[in-house]
């Protein structure tokens, strides 16, 4: 499973508060959540209030990224928006957060709602919801008041209702549904749903809002029940993001092609060593070494820009039979076209013995990103990693997987454990995978591992490669 993310180009913190209906929060660092905190104080009543949290992502890189096919769209799994909860953890913290325990509580055992915002809104320059701390963080200038807010969503155009929406889940049939146990947890929420309807065309993506769910909205309470995250503006690696992961793991079985098994025969197009899409495709022929037909009219799909493949069923072949995959009427365009391309495999035994060398034993080499190597934050990098048998030059048998996992200051994972590729270059089986440093934090190192898969069993490499991100000088 391969990952991309998103993060948020504008956001804002609202709140139904009488005393800040007008007031913008959008460069906060933090966005509070909360319900509750109707209460009498020096005979004054403070009612019950609700605040909601905005954010909008831009899309335009990944529908390029959609033209050019570097994903494509149809082997995205999720979209997923994910929240670093920063409620204080630590006992002491938290009841110094508390800093009234009778009229604020950290709220638990509640529904958030993620819902889509139905017209366009503007950030605005506000810090915070309150009347202490309401200055412009960069200017200083007094900012009471602002766009977007509770009644506004611009200077000139008002919310449909307050607050967005009345009620955020009977407003919108895309809305999602997340539930938190303790309170201190993370938001990570499904919203598919919604970004495709985005992408679609179904509706306008004029971004998000997040919310206690409308029965939460509605109680009625002394306390005011606060959850807290941070927001875009944040100075750490927990920038709110959206997740895009996509199935675009490459395997390819050319040199394991073996009865009654599905095996997956890929081609690889390219020009002056950059990926090209053809022009044109029809199918794919199966041809024995006596130039019998055994498969015709095969489906060709696409798993990436330049990256073709089909399924083939063997069944009835022996050991050591040889074939050809004619991959039928390619034509680029022109003048370079090709009609023909005729690529080989050669049937291998459906069973293994077990005389692998114990997976512990093996070493890798790894090309196309140094150690201790400073890259900037526009790069797209193939690297590639060459894994042999230690202490040889030998390469592992079929069923040998590798793994590469990325993590930001030592501690921070980033990308999980995820297979790398696997494919067929200049005749060799090759493992590799692509690192998009565009989505990476700037002055943060970064540091990837490698896992073996084999006999069953896995094992993380003492081998690494460290790197650095800075932003880049024009």
């Amino acid at each position: 499973m391969s990952t991309l993310r998103l993060y948020p180009i504008k956001s804002n913190t609202i709140s139904s508060s009488s005393s800040f209906e007008n007031f913008n929060s959008s460069q906060n660092q933090i966005a509070n959540l909360w319900y509750g905190g109707g209460y009498y104080y020096n005979n004054v009543y403070r009612e019950n209030s609700i605040s909601r949290h905005l954010m909008q992502f831009d899309l335009s890189d990944l529908i390029s990224k959609f033209s050019t096919k570097e994903i494509m769209s149809g082997n995205v799994v999720s979209y997923k928006l994910k929240m670093y909860n920063s409620i204080p953890k630590d006992g002491l913290l938290v009841r110094e957060f508390q800093v009234n325990p009778l009229f604020k509580q950290i709220a638990h055992s509640f529904d958030l709602v993620v819902f889509p915002i139905n017209i366009s809104w503007d950030e605005g320059r506000g810090y915070d919801l309150s009347k202490q701390n309401y200055l412009v963080k960069s200017a200083g200038e007094l900012a009471i008041t602002g766009y977007s807010n509770w009644n506004s969503a611009t200077t000139l155009n008002s919310w449909t209702e307050p607050g967005v929406y009345t009620n955020p889940s009977a407003s919108t049939t895309t809305y999602e549904t997340y539930h938190f146990e303790n309170g201190g947890e993370n938001l990570d929420v499904d919203i598919t749903a919604m970004v495709t309807d985005w992408l679609t065309g179904g509706t306008t993506n004029n971004g998000l809002g997040i919310a206690f769910s409308r029965p939460y909205e509605l109680l009625s309470s002394d306390t005011r029940y606060i959850t807290s995250f941070y927001t875009q503006h944040t100075n750490s690696a927990f920038k709110p993001h959206l997740e895009v992961n996509y199935n675009q793991t490459i395997r390819d079985n050319r040199n394991e092609v073996t009865n009654n098994k599905i095996s997956r025969l890929f081609l690889y197009t390219f020009s002056s060593n950059t990926p090209i899409n053809y022009f044109s495709a029809s199918t794919v022929t199966i041809r024995n070494q006596s130039n019998v037909d055994v498969y015709t009219g095969l489906t060709i799909n696409q798993m990436e820009a330049g990256v073709y493949y089909v399924d083939v069923w063997m069944s009835g072949a022996t050991k050591g039979q040889k074939y050809k995959d004619i991959w039928k009427g390619i034509s680029f365009n022109p003048p370079y076209d090709q009609q023909d391309i005729t690529q080989n495999f050669e049937i291998k035994d459906n069973y293994f013995t077990n005389n692998q060398r114990d997976v512990n034993e093996y070493v890798i080499t790894t090309y196309g990103l140094n150690n201790n190597e400073i890259l900037t934050n526009e790069e797209l990098l193939r690297i590639y990693i060459d894994t042999r048998i230690n202490y040889t030059n030998i390469r592992p048998n079929v069923g040998f997987g590798l793994d590469y996992k990325l993590i930001m200051n030592t501690n921070i994972e980033l990308i999980p454990w995820t297979e790398c590729n696997s494919g067929i270059i200049n005749g060799e089986l090759k493992s590799f995978f692509n690192l998009n440093t565009s989505w990476l934090f700037s002055n943060q190192s970064y540091e990837i591992n490698f896992r073996v898969r084999d006999l069953g069993t896995h094992k993380i490499l003492s081998e690494k490669i460290n790197f650095k991100i800075i932003n880049k000088i024009n």
